[in-house]
């Protein structure tokens, strides 16, 4: 695990990162708060700290015992009730600090696996997502080449394997691009799954990056010629 803990030792400075907006980190720590409440073992860790620190002070060193009993003289009945009630100084004064950061620690190291999990599917995500919107640029590059030979190819200019050749790279671009929308996609589930979260809650988390351009977070689908 020694990867994780440098990837979480890393994120403020990739925060700061040309490649990383502000809006995009926002995003990620959002994605982090929500994915805290949803991973059981950041909650038994956060439970066992909690019952831990029930046990502090005198609360803990504290023991009662408590019962009821009749009793009666000359035929009349009487309750008798008592009390018991017992401090042990020993585990009053026993020093629970180890036990306790050993605790809080575990907390924090929970934290810092959901946040390594969770940014490690943002920033595939991320990666994705520009590698879908760069495919999609080469499928516009291309067609717009294909129909430059198509003209040429009308007046003369161009050979009918030029306008092949161009057509074929039509066709690799596209594939290209279909590639890249299923990596999206899955890259999009897998955060979905880091995450906690439905798909259609995610997608409403990472709507706010359409409005800084980029692609849809949904993949888009092939283009016509």
């Amino acid at each position: 695990m020694r990867w994780a803990f440098l990837l979480f030792a890393l994120l403020p400075a990739l925060a700061q990162a040309p490649g990383l907006t502000q809006e995009e980190a926002r995003i990620l720590d959002r994605l982090v708060e929500e994915a805290l409440p949803r991973d059981p073992g950041y909650l038994r860790a956060l439970a066992d700290l909690e019952a831990s620190r029930q046990t502090l002070g005198i609360l803990g060193a504290v023991s009662a015992e408590v019962g009821a009993s009749l009793a009666g003289e000359y035929g009349q009945v009487a309750p008798s009730y008592r009390l018991a009630v017992s401090l042990n100084l020993a585990e009053l004064f026993r020093d629970r600090s180890p036990a306790l950061k050993a605790l809080e620690a575990q907390v924090e190291a929970q934290r810092r696996e959901v946040r390594v999990r969770v940014a490690g599917a943002f920033f595939r995500w991320l990666s994705a997502r520009e590698a879908a919107r760069t495919a999609a640029d080469g499928v516009e590059a291309r067609e717009a080449e294909l129909k430059a030979q198509q003209a040429r190819a009308r007046v003369g200019g161009a050979t009918p394997a030029e306008v092949l050749a161009a057509a074929e790279r039509l066709s690799q671009a596209r594939l290209a691009l279909y590639r890249a929308n299923l990596d999206l996609a899955l890259a999009l589930e897998d955060l979905a799954r880091a995450v906690g979260l439905p798909l259609d809650a995610l997608r409403a988390l990472l709507r706010p990056l359409e409005a800084q351009g980029g692609t849809s977070v949904a993949p888009p689908g092939p283009r016509g010629p």
